[in-house]
């Protein structure tokens, strides 16, 4: 079965605290569209914006909140590697499918490094790890015979790949197996890294439109049409969500279709009047 997986968004209060109502909502949200998973901790969540404490606090919120509904993967962020395996511990006590964990950024490594890198995380955290590649984020991709290497390590899982780059992605499907998953970290992409053997996608788009996502995936094996279409629907509301850094785009469709999620931690700030526009547009091309 092809998964459908948000990556979710974090809200804040007039106080640029956590809105854990609107964070409640949200994810009673996901649970009525039947969402097959959640993504706590990513880069949609603004979690480099979040403090520590706050990160735990959210992380055991919505785990409490989505435990036996939903698959739950927590984003580990970090450039340390030793680091990334103190961060997983905090989260040892929760029944979890897996943790994220993305290259090296700014610290750039090279291939031997980025082996050990993830092979040490691997071998030291209590849960199993999904690689990210997202270059556009770290400024580098985890090359393709990295991969293959690593998709033999008993604790990697699988993959996340956001490179859009469908090539890429043609050639880190070759390691799919029954252990390691190739998941779809680019939502214009969705429906190419499907038909490459894709298990499903990590979106940003599902946070407003769950059931869409939803139906695309689980279409996908019994009518590609409906499946397709689907997708055609959504593909240029993706579009203009992405016209700014992510999540600025995704949190004004969201408040726009009526969750109060207009608050942004600094550095983010509200998308452009020109953006707005063209998301509200899409959005009404879709509901009308």
């Amino acid at each position: 079965m092809k998964e459908s997986i948000v990556a979710l968004i974090c809200p804040f209060d007039e106080n640029n605290k956590i809105n854990y109502d609107e964070l409640d909502r949200l994810c009673d949200y996901q649970i009525e569209n039947k969402t097959d998973g959640i993504l706590l901790l990513g880069t949609t969540q603004e979690s480099e914006s979040l403090t520590k404490e706050e990160k735990h606090e959210l992380v055991d919120f919505v785990y409490h909140k989505v435990y036996k509904k939903m698959k739950i993967i927590i984003g580990i962020i970090s450039n340390i590697t030793e680091e990334v395996v103190s961060i997983s511990k905090q989260y040892d006590e929760y029944d979890i499918d897996s943790f994220l964990v993305i290259t090296p950024y700014y610290n750039k490594t090279n291939v031997s490094g980025l082996i050990k890198h993830f092979t040490y995380i691997a071998d030291h955290v209590s849960k199993p790890i999904v690689l990210y590649n997202v270059p556009k984020r770290t400024g580098m991709s985890i090359p393709i015979d990295v991969v293959r290497i690593l998709s033999y390590h008993h604790n990697i899982i699988g993959i996340k790949d956001a490179s859009g780059d469908a090539l890429y992605t043609q050639e880190i499907a070759k390691f799919i197996n029954n252990k390691f998953k190739l998941y779809c970290g680019d939502d214009k992409s969705m429906i190419i890294s499907l038909f490459l053997g894709a298990s499903g996608s990590i979106s940003v788009i599902a946070n407003a439109f769950p059931l869409e996502v939803k139906l695309i995936h689980e279409s996908f094996d019994k009518n590609i049409n409906i499946s397709k279409t689907t997708f055609n629907k959504l593909n240029s509301l993706i579009d203009a969500i992405f016209k700014e850094t992510s999540p600025i785009g995704i949190k004004y469709l969201l408040y726009i279709i009526g969750f109060n999620t207009k608050k942004y931690r600094r550095p983010l700030d509200e998308p452009s009047l020109e953006v707005k526009r063209l998301i509200e547009e899409k959005t009404l091309e879709i509901i009308e």
